[in-house]
């Protein structure tokens, strides 16, 4: 069903009114020609309120939602851009969101991968933690595999395994500093607000701020605010209406283009995540977040960065050991992620006075070498 511009139903006509918002602010040179993938016209994508029901199925996900990886990786891998005969990436350009997977897992090679990983998961986080945090949501109606353990069983998917292993890093490393209080939980890069929704799951008093792209940002509107229907959602117009007091207010969650970082005020942060995205990022962009993040983690503060040692595109070499971090960060785990292991798994703790190590010191080790 498409919907003039005129006739939104309410959350749609704020997911457009966001979107159009976050154009208009958007700073020249911004996003990496690595995300320079989404339609001109892409308040069109908003008005078609059907494709939202399976949106993690379709092409609105492409991009940030591992279970259509094959379809993403066809612009590199492929010629004619196309995988299984589809062009993914120009149906969404063109408005045809056509379901690009089925509902259930059905190659049998698929379903063994999720079992195997299943199985290794369970050992290192805990059956408890696996089941407790796995597929919270129906939203967007994403592809299920049917895990039976005994007489319980659940449901899964290769993206929310990985969602859920990252989430135990973070979770083990930083539950005794987020289960007090009322902490402030911020992501860059937050894809449709998987971790985040599984993060709200466990600190439900927490307060959380997604950073990302207009378009990503519709997304995160829809899928959270489906999952937690009776939560507080602040958007980039109350940060506009009401400026710094806005960030004085209580509120569950607040979604602003990743340019609007600038505005959180001075260590009001008490952790900070970027999974996977920074190495999508030009450099000039990773140096403006970690002149943000510098200034606006609390002292014990964490930043939790989940990124590839190299990526290679268009616009260069991004090399994690590279990152211009400060000497203020003390580790607190640096290993290969045991999930994916051309990717580094990193948690650092703000502190107030230089380390006797800096940690890019620590870090030059990493590959490449």
């Amino acid at each position: 069903m498409n919907k003039t511009i005129n006739s939104l139903p309410k959350l749609f006509d704020t997911m457009l009114e966001n979107y159009n918002l976050c154009k208009k602010t958007r700073p020249l040179g911004y996003t990496s020609s690595f995300w320079d993938v989404f339609p001109e016209d892409y308040e069109k994508s908003i008005g078609q309120i059907d494709a939202w029901t399976t949106f993690l199925r379709n092409p609105l996900s492409l991009g940030f939602n591992d279970v259509l990886i094959n379809f993403d990786n066809a612009r590199y891998a492929s010629q004619d851009m196309k995988y299984n005969g589809i062009d993914a990436w120009k149906n969404r350009r063109e408005h045809n969101f056509t379901n690009l997977i089925d509902d259930a897992v059905s190659s049998p090679e698929e379903q063994k991968t999720i079992f195997k990983t299943i199985d290794c998961l369970f050992r290192l986080c805990g059956p408890d933690f696996v089941k407790n945090y796995s597929l919270e949501s129906e939203i967007g109606s994403p592809q299920k595999s049917l895990v039976n353990i005994g007489s319980e069983s659940f449901h899964t998917n290769m993206h929310d395994l990985s969602l859920l292993y990252y989430f135990w890093q973070i979770s083990r490393t930083a539950d005794v500093l987020l289960k007090t209080d009322t902490p402030v939980i911020a992501e860059i890069g937050a894809g449709y607000g998987g971790l985040i929704s599984k993060a709200k799951k466990r600190y439900p008093k927490a307060s959380f701020i997604l950073f990302d792209l207009p378009e990503p940002a519709t997304i995160q509107a829809y899928y959270i605010q489906n999952t937690y229907p009776d939560s507080k959602i602040l958007y980039l117009k109350d940060l506009l209406e009401r400026g710094a007091k806005v960030f004085d207010e209580e509120f569950d969650f607040m979604i602003l283009p990743g340019w609007m970082i600038d505005k959180i005020p001075d260590k009001y942060i008490d952790l900070i995540i970027n999974m996977r995205s920074m190495m999508e990022m030009s450099s000039p962009i990773i140096d403006f977040y970690f002149i943000h993040i510098h200034r606006i983690v609390k002292e014990n503060g964490l930043f939790g960065c989940f990124n590839r040692y190299q990526k290679t595109y268009e616009d260069g070499d991004i090399i994690m050991k590279n990152y211009p971090f400060d000497e203020y960060w003390v580790p607190v785990l640096s290993q290969t992620s045991l999930y994916q292991e051309h990717v580094h798994d990193l948690i650092l703790k703000r502190q107030d006075k230089k380390s006797d190590f800096h940690i890019r010191d620590i870090l030059k080790s990493l590959p490449p070498r």
